[in-house]
């Protein structure tokens, strides 16, 4: 016997009544930026195979909602997304000229069980942002962005990954440019995730200084709580004495709450998984 009419749209008002409070509620966020160091080098005992299962490890362990990893080779990926069951993955590689430019994947991973990419896109940090730069291939460095759609609650936010070039200076303002520009054209009040490995000092260099003006926020600083070294490269070992230099950073902008931000330092008897520490974030969207 079908329920009576007043019953079904009882329910359905119900259903209606819990959707809004969700939505209205803070979603927390677990975020993550890495690089995992590229497999295209020789680095010895602490190339790729000896340690690629501890980059899974370390993924698998803190439960990131949303990991932005750089310096990632297809073998990398493809791994990793063979690996981590519970995640899926978007990017391309930044050479998309017969393989003549820096070969790399700033792959952002994400739950899918809790999430779904609406639109996702990638761009060039060059003065060619929808392809690669005619003129310099090689330099090229690339952003892969998504829009995604939290399942449980509605709620939507957008992230970004990139990976800047080791030369600093106006290569680096210039990147900075392009990111915000991008960043400027959502709609206005949009959470705004953007995770990479920098290559710039964070409190000093002129790029942190541009991207965390008016638009973003360092969770780093604004963390209620902080864990962890300032440096996030090790070289494959531990915090060197006296490093301070945090390249590797999340920032956040819109109706976004940091909660907690930390410099991850697993490894296992002293093997780490990448030259660099992964960083992580709690956040809550507001």
């Amino acid at each position: 016997m079908r329920p009576p009419l007043f019953y079904r749209a009882a329910a359905a008002l119900s259903v209606l009544s819990v959707c809004a409070v969700l939505a209205q509620a803070p979603l927390p966020l677990g975020l993550m930026t890495f690089n995992i160091r590229t497999s295209s080098i020789d680095d010895g005992e602490n190339s790729w195979p000896w340690r690629k299962t501890l980059v899974a490890q370390v993924i698998e362990r803190w439960v990131p909602d949303v990991v932005g990893l750089q310096e990632v080779a297809r073998e990398q990926v493809e791994y990793l997304a063979a690996t981590l069951k519970d995640y899926r993955w978007l990017g391309i590689d930044s050479a998309l000229n017969g393989g003549e430019g820096f070969s790399e994947y700033t792959a952002i991973f994400y739950r899918f069980a809790e999430l779904s990419p609406i639109e996702s896109g990638n761009f060039w940090l060059s003065p060619t942002p929808d392809a690669p730069s005619p003129t310099e291939p090689r330099r090229d460095r690339i952003v892969t962005w998504a829009r995604f759609h939290h399942r449980g609650t509605g709620r939507q936010f957008y992230a970004f990954n990139t990976h800047f070039s080791p030369r600093q200076g106006p290569a680096h303002l210039e990147a900075s440019r392009i990111i915000k520009e991008r960043i400027q054209r959502l709609p206005a009040g949009s959470p705004v995730v953007v995770l990479g490995d920098f290559n710039s000092t964070a409190e000093e260099s002129p790029v942190w200084k541009d991207l965390t003006g008016e638009l973003l926020r360092d969770t780093w600083t604004a963390a209620a709580s902080r864990s962890g070294p300032l440096a996030t490269m090790g070289g494959f070992g531990p915090p060197r004495a006296g490093d301070t230099a945090r390249v590797d950073w999340i920032l956040v902008g819109g109706p976004i709450e940091v909660r907690s931000a930390e410099t991850i330092l697993f490894n296992e008897a002293g093997r780490y998984p990448s030259d660099h520490f992964p960083v992580a974030a709690r956040v809550e969207l507001r």
